[in-house]
């Protein structure tokens, strides 16, 4: 009788042993259901680790970008449409870590955590982007590496992006590896890219000089070319003579300035960089992770250094999207969504896999704040760059001419913002190892924004 107890005894340790591991395992295969489906070598949807089964994805005029057909994955007949959707859409590789064709992947297969994986719900993935507009904007940006975003400030809809060297998916570059022009080709300047701000940084200082120098705009400045503290010296491109805080916002104005960051002093000139958003990685509602911007090591009793960080030159490092963010925030009295460029997701039934939704970016200025701004950026354009330049559109901007360590030339970076929000659009450019900030990123943006105004009206 005992045998029998312990024989009985046994059997029920082993059935409890079993059936724990069966509610492990099953647990395990339902929290990485989703993982098991999407891997490489599910050859439902992938041949030699290649995405080839999946669903159309289509730009906001409901062209198709991407789409798969008999077992193959094909791509817009337009050769720079496909260089300038790459890095939307992603390599067929994987290299291209933000690509859609990656971080939407579920949407873009039908998944879902009940049927799987199934060929018969032909999903759409839509995006907010011009893919006309972006080729055109790609091609502008020429053989110069660089990047160009437009967004609307109101919603946070990217219409329009692009970023240089890139390739053409069907003819992958034999010297892709050691040629130079396509050096950082797998990186989305947009969102990974960290850039020497020049001028445009004194959008930041500007905002530092009207929360913390209470007769700012009464405050003249005397520019004779350049600038001397016991530590350094601060050189100007011009001699202006004597300027107001506007004007020589207007002529960007360095001796005035240097002078401006070190009467706000650098902590709180950090505290504006801060502020503006600058500062932030964003988890993008993309699925990207943006590069964080860098203030950068200073010595903060240095009169010198303080004054070339106030105008963008010394170790201040900005990432394009944030930089947008805080565009948008200002054009929008203060707050700003993130910026997003994948729509939505549905089935051929008509059911939705995703839908984008406004996410706030966390950015909060002073409305009041971002209303001074928003005038002084538009003197630039009225009373110093000329409206004539940005055509149909009434902007807001400011351009940058940064000097980069071991580049021929300088880079050329433009922010700005349409200043009538019944046209809400804000753009970021930079147009590297190009030369003039206005001349270059400042022209690239005025042709493509009013391609936008043109297209809309």
């Amino acid at each position: 009788m005992r045998t029998v107890n312990k024989r009985i005894v046994f059997l029920v340790v082993i059935a409890i042993i079993f059936f724990v591991f069966v509610d492990i395992l099953m647990f395990s295969m339902f929290s990485h259901s989703e993982e098991y489906a999407m891997n490489s070598k599910n050859s439902h949807l992938f041949s030699n680790g290649v995405l080839v089964n999946a669903g159309t994805i289509k730009d906001t005029n409901g062209v198709a970008l991407a789409s798969s057909k008999n077992g193959k994955r094909y791509y817009s007949s337009d050769s720079v449409v496909r260089e300038a959707m790459l890095h939307a859409l992603g390599d067929d590789k994987g290299y291209i870590s933000g690509g859609v064709e990656n971080t939407f992947r579920k949407e873009l297969c039908g998944y879902n955590i009940v049927t799987g994986v199934t060929s018969t719900s032909n999903p759409t993935l839509y995006l907010t982007l011009d893919s006309q507009i972006s080729a055109d904007a790609y091609e502008k940006l020429g053989e110069h590496k660089g990047c160009i975003i437009v967004a609307n400030y109101k919603t946070g809809k990217i219409i329009a992006m692009a970023t240089s060297p890139s390739y053409d998916i069907y003819n992958v570059p034999d010297d892709i590896e050691d040629n130079e022009k396509y050096e950082g080709v797998y990186i989305d300047r947009i969102f990974k890219g960290l850039y020497t701000p020049g001028s445009t940084f004194k959008t930041v200082t500007s905002l530092a000089a009207i929360e913390n120098i209470s007769d700012i705009y009464d405050q003249t400045f005397t520019c004779n070319g350049s600038y001397k503290y016991d530590d350094g010296e601060i050189i100007c491109m011009d001699t202006h003579g004597t300027l107001t805080f506007q004007q020589a916002l207007n002529r960007s104005c360095n001796v005035a300035f240097a002078q401006i960051a070190n009467e706000v002093g650098a902590s709180k000139l950090e505290s504006a960089f801060n502020e503006s958003g600058l500062a932030n990685s964003y988890e993008t509602p993309d699925r990207i992770t943006t590069q964080a911007s860098s203030f950068g090591d200073i010595d903060k009793s240095s009169k010198s250094q303080v004054g070339w960080t106030g105008i963008g030159q010394y170790k201040t490092l900005v990432n394009p999207y944030a930089y947008l963010i805080y565009m948008c925030a200002i054009a929008n009295g203060g707050t700003a969504y993130k910026p997003y460029y994948v729509d939505y997701s549905k089935t051929s039934g008509g059911r939705y896999l995703y839908q984008a939704q406004g996410v706030d970016s966390g950015v909060k200025i002073n409305s009041d704040y971002a209303k001074q701004l928003k005038e002084l950026m538009r003197s630039d354009v009225r009373d110093y760059y000329g409206d004539y330049m940005f055509g149909n559109v009434t902007m807001c901007g400011k351009s940058g001419t940064a000097q980069v360590e071991g580049q021929d030339n300088s880079n050329s970076l433009f922010v700005g913002f349409s200043y009538d929000d019944s046209f809400p659009y804000a753009s970021v450019a930079v147009v590297e190892n190009a030369g003039a900030g206005l001349k270059y990123a400042g022209q690239l943006t005025a042709d493509i924004m009013n391609e936008i105004y043109n297209k809309s009206n």
